[in-house]
C-alpha cells in the first residue's frame, strides 16, 4: 500500500539505487529492488510494534556477533561511541542491547515530522534508550560527555548527510558526501574506543546483530587528516554492510543524498 500511495518516494529510491547501480541492473530489478525497500520498512515498523513489549520474544530471533569487542571497549571505563547506519531494524538492536543491560543513548537530529518524533520519544522512553538531541549544542555536548563519563554507549547513525561546514567529504557508494566528525571529536574528547555496529535480517528472519572490532586510531600529519582517514574509514565499513543487505537500508528514501551527489 505504502508502495503505491507514496509516489514521490518510490522515485527517489529508485534514482538513489540507480545513482548506485547504473546499467549493471534491468528496469525490472529496479522494480524489485524498490518493492523489497518499501516491504523492509513496513516489516520495520510492525516488528517494533510487536516486539515493543517483548523484549523476551525478541532475544529468542536475535543473534550477536562480535559482543566481546563491545565489552572489551567499556572495560577501559570510558564507554565506547557506537558508529551505525539506518540499516535494518537498527531500533531493535538498541532494545537488544538494552535487554542486555547496557546503557544506550542514541544521538538524533530534530525530526521534521513532530508527530512521529513524539511517537518514536515515546517508544525509546518505554525501552530505556536515551535520545540525545543535537541541538541546543551546549545542551546536546553536555550530556553526551556526561554519558561516556559513566561508561554508556553513544550511538551515532553516520550515514546522515550533514551541511559542508559541519563534515568532511568522503566516497560513499559511488558519490561523494558530506559525514559528520562526532565519532572522532567523542573519542579525542574522552578516549572511548569507536565501536562499528550494525543489525540486519538474514533469510531465516533472524536479526543478525554485527559488532565490529573497535577502530584502531592513527595519527595523520595533522589532526585534521586525522579525522578525515578515521570517518573515510567507518564510512568504509558501513558501505560494506549496505551493500551485503540493499535492501534493508533506509537511504534510499532519503532525497537529501540526490541533491548533494548531483
Amino acid at each position: 500500500m505504502a508502495y503505491f500511495g507514496i509516489r514521490q518516494l518510490v522515485g527517489i529510491c529508485r534514482k538513489n539505487l540507480y545513482r548506485v547501480y547504473g546499467g549493471s541492473k534491468t528496469p525490472k530489478d529496479y522494480n524489485t529492488m524498490t518493492r523489497s525497500c518499501f516491504k523492509e520498512m513496513g516489516h520495520a515498523m510492525l516488528d517494533m510494534l510487536y516486539f515493543v513489549r517483548r523484549p523476551k520474544a525478541l532475544k529468542d530471533i536475535t543473534r550477536i556477533h562480535g559482543e566481546d569487542h563491545l565489552r572489551d571497549a567499556l572495560d577501559k571505563q570510558r564507554g565506547a561511541v557506537v558508529v551505525t547506519a539506518h540499516l535494518g531494524n537498527f531500533p531493535l538492536m538498541f532494545l537488544s542491547l538494552v535487554s542486555l543491560g547496557y546503557k544506550v543513548n542514541v544521538v538524533i537530529r530534530s525530526m521534521r515530522d513532530k508527530e512521529f518524533s513524539r511517537f518514536m520519544y515515546d517508544l525509546c522512553a518505554l525501552w530505556g534508550i536515551r535520545m540525545l538531541e543535537t541541538l541546543p549544542q551546549r545542551t546536546f555536548l553536555k550530556e553526551a560527555l556526561t554519558a561516556l563519563h559513566r561508561n554508556e554507549l553513544l550511538v551515532i547513525l553516520l550515514d546522515e548527510v550533514v551541511p559542508p561546514q559541519e563534515g568532511v567529504q568522503v566516497s560513499f557508494l559511488g558519490t561523494e558526501v558530506t559525514r559528520g566528525t562526532g565519532p572522532m571529536l567523542f573519542h579525542q574528547r574522552t578516549g572511548s574506543d569507536i565501536v562499528p555496529m550494525f543489525i540486519a535480517q538474514d533469510s531465516e528472519k533472524y536479526f543478525q546483530i554485527f559488532i565490529e572490532p573497535a577502530l584502531k586510531i592513527e595519527g595523520g600529519s595533522d589532526a585534521q587528516e586525522t579525522t578525515r582517514n578515521h570517518i573515510v574509514q567507518l564510512t568504509q565499513i558501513t558501505e560494506s554492510y549496505i551493500r551485503q543487505y540493499p535492501t534493508q537500508w533506509g537511504g534510499w528514501l532519503n532525497k537529501r543524498w540526490i541533491s548533494q551527489g548531483a
